[in-house]
């Protein structure tokens, strides 16, 4: 609650009553006076603890390495906010060191984990030259742990999210090395264990794929490549993959020398969290939408993450290539990354020669499951069936729903569950139909426990990513959720590999389009019908895509009226939709309106960058 001055206080009686030998009061009063703005205050207390604390208890051992752990912790946090970040560092790295004593003979094996994930952090962030020797100690503690029989299977799936940074400083160690190869089959090895249960029913488990077999996506396409990005707990490597070249692009992850004009990865994305949080919890009421701080400075925080990330000197790599192929990992699954190779967002920042046409970009979870989408998804005939579920919540979402569902309902023979507002209804629908499933409606990631990630129906149901993964819909060359995703549910940290709903519709299914944020119905809703109308010309869905975000940001009053006029206005009429002469009418305002006729209402990328492709383009 922030009320550390009476925590402190609690926190003083608690020692007094068990003449100061409770030494979570120890532990926590530390974290009061440090999130109270005291850091030294919050050094002194534990050394106090560690000074005060019995040998003659029990726990002795475990106590001093959990507070000694306590101090390396804050002593890097405050490094990691001061220009002073040596000095704070190298006292981290002593504190964990100090920890790690305590707890290695006999071995407390979760705590010191805990405290070498720690450690090889700092130590990677100081270049220190003991990181792989410690490294190499803590995976064969956590390897041995997780063989030993004892050990039950679900503590073991717990251990191994739990160290996740372990395995990414693995592969941080690998980059550094030169063995670049290596490195990324560890980076893909570990994101497969992570999708594994997506597929655990699946009768032909598959082996996660080497450079060679990930290399062999770009064998029929040589204007293709892949960004393939890994997140650690200290940097962030970039795997470029070409017809012609694989290089690495690595980047610190925390910024040794704070600058607010140029921020970390790590403050950016928690600003952009935060921000977004912030966001949804404002009223519905649409001018404070547009004028909300997330939303105004979206353009300029995306040139920022272009930067950051590095996208120019990324380009300079892309010559010829048309197709990109992005596998992001963590917190970066929840980023607009799409837009960040296209322009306006960093016009600015490269050069007309390094500015690569990118005409579709398309996302994965993994490369495995592109591959296993090759296996099992022959050429795609024309779609020639829509199942369509609607769901809007509240009367100002159903205008646009209705009107989207119309529209698209007039490109194929379109089929509706007879009650689509319940769950079973759904399923059976679902299990009945086949080539198109176009769902407009909410949804929810559950950045915990990704199996609980749902859609929202009616009546209060969800339909969570366990569901759809047992309903094995091969039968599906495209999933389009028209749905606003809350995909920040917290401001926390993904420590270990995201796994969206989109996710679960693969490999069986081709496509998926989805958002990232909650969008605005209108422009979804004309960049939804536009993309339809792409794909039946015989665009295929990444391309259409594409096309049609394109179409939407460049959009003035002007073509908007005369769009509805031509194209929209005639399927609403096809399709018997009421109250037709309002959009005749706002074809003729915005037509006649010279003063606005080329102002381009959805420039702005909070209308078209959240609306992403998943699936082997």
């Amino acid at each position: 609650m922030g009320c550390y001055s009476k925590a402190l206080a609690a926190f003083d009686t608690a020692l007094e009553i068990t003449g100061d030998q409770f030494w979570e009061a120890w532990g926590n009063r530390g974290w009061a006076f440090f999130n109270s703005g005291r850091y030294i205050e919050a050094i002194q207390n534990w050394d106090e603890g560690l000074q005060k604390y019995q040998p003659s208890n029990r726990d002795y051992r475990l106590v001093c390495g959990k507070l000694h752990q306590q101090k390396g912790k804050v002593h890097y946090i405050n490094g990691k906010q001061t220009a002073r970040y040596f000095e704070s560092f190298h006292k981290a790295k002593a504190s964990y060191e100090q920890a790690r004593e305590f707890l290695k003979s006999p071995l407390i094996p979760e705590t010191y984990l805990e405290v070498m994930q720690g450690l090889i952090t700092v130590c990677r962030s100081l270049g220190d030259p003991k990181t792989s020797e410690y490294l190499a100690e803590a995976t064969t503690v956590l390897e041995n742990l997780l063989l030993d029989n004892e050990t039950h299977p679900e503590i073991k799936q717990r251990l191994q999210r739990k160290f996740a940074g372990l395995y990414q400083l693995e592969v941080d160690t690998l980059v550094k090395s030169g063995k670049k190869i290596n490195a990324l089959e560890k980076a893909e090895a570990r994101k497969n264990f992570c999708l594994q249960w997506m597929r655990a029913s699946s009768p032909n488990p598959t082996d996660s794929p080497t450079y060679l077999q990930i290399r062999y996506l770009l064998a029929n396409n040589t204007a293709t490549a892949i960004i393939y990005w890994h997140l650690s707990p200290v940097s962030l490597t970039a795997f470029i993959i070409t017809p012609d070249k694989f290089e690495t692009i690595s980047t610190p992850v925390t910024d040794l020398s704070p600058n607010p004009n140029s921020p970390s990865l790590e403050n950016w994305l928690k600003d952009w969290k935060t921000n977004y949080q912030n966001y949804c919890q404002t009223t519905n009421k649409e001018q404070s939408k547009e004028s909300h701080p997330w939303r105004q400075s979206m353009t300029a925080q995306l040139q920022k993450l272009a930067d950051i990330l590095k996208i120019p000197e990324i380009c300079t790599h892309l010559t010829n290539i048309q197709h990109l192929i992005l596998i992001p990992h963590r917190d970066l699954h929840l980023l607009p990354l799409d837009a960040l190779f296209l322009p306006p967002i960093f016009t600015n920042a490269v050069t007309d020669t390094q500015q690569p046409k990118i005409r579709r970009i398309t996302r994965l979870p993994s490369a495995q499951i592109a591959i296993l989408q090759q296996q099992q998804n022959p050429t795609p005939t024309t779609p020639n069936s829509l199942l369509m579920v609607e769901h809007s919540q509240g009367k100002s979402a159903l205008k646009f729903t209705q009107i989207e569902a119309a529209a698209i309902s007039q490109f194929y023979p379109t089929q509706r569950p007879s009650n689509a507002s319940t769950k079973t209804a759904i399923i059976q629908a679902l299990k009945a139909n086949k080539d198109i499933f176009h769902y407009t409606g909410h949804a929810y990631h559950n950045t915990e426990k990704s199996e609980n990630s749902a859609l929202i129906l009616g009546e209060g149901e969800e339909l969570t990513l366990t569901e759809i993964l047992q309903l094995k819909l091969a039968n599906y060359y495209l999933i389009c959720l028209s749905a606003c995703e809350t995909g920040f549910t917290n401001k926390g940290e993904l420590i270990d590999e995201f796994v969206g709903i989109a996710s679960g519709f693969l490999p069986e299914t081709n496509y998926i389009i989805s958002t990232l944020w909650r969008v605005d119905e209108r422009s979804s809703a004309l960049l939804t019908i536009y993309f339809y109308q792409l794909w039946k010309q015989g665009i295929q869905p990444p391309e259409a895509l594409q096309q049609a975000k394109d179409w939407l940001r460049e959009l003035t009053n002007g073509k908007l009226g005369e769009w509805y006029a031509t194209e929209l206005v005639p399927l609403l009429r096809k399709a018997n939709f009421k109250n037709i002469y309002h959009f005749e009418r706002e074809a003729s305002r915005l037509q006649k309106n010279s003063a606005k006729i080329e102002e381009k209402p959805y420039e702005h990328p909070y209308h078209w960058a959240a609306f992403t492709i998943t699936g082997n383009g």
